[in-house]
């Protein structure tokens, strides 16, 4: 398990303002579970998460 996709999630929402959204992309189902997985511990909301054909994808509101 690589840690840098939450890593890089986590550094982009600390830049942000509370409510604004961020799209992350990733490729792996494991990314995918891990970034939802932190984002939801650490209080922020997951709008929408889907899997298409060869990527993952995860609109987050920061809270």
């Amino acid at each position: 398990m690589c840690p840098l996709p939450v890593a890089f999630t986590k550094r982009k929402l600390e830049t942000m303002s509370s409510e604004q959204l961020l799209e992350v992309t990733c490729e792996g189902e494991l990314e995918f579970d891990n970034i939802q997985r932190w984002v939801k511990n650490q209080g922020h909301e997951i709008v929408q998460a889907q899997k298409t054909s060869d990527t993952f994808k995860i609109l987050i509101k920061k809270r």
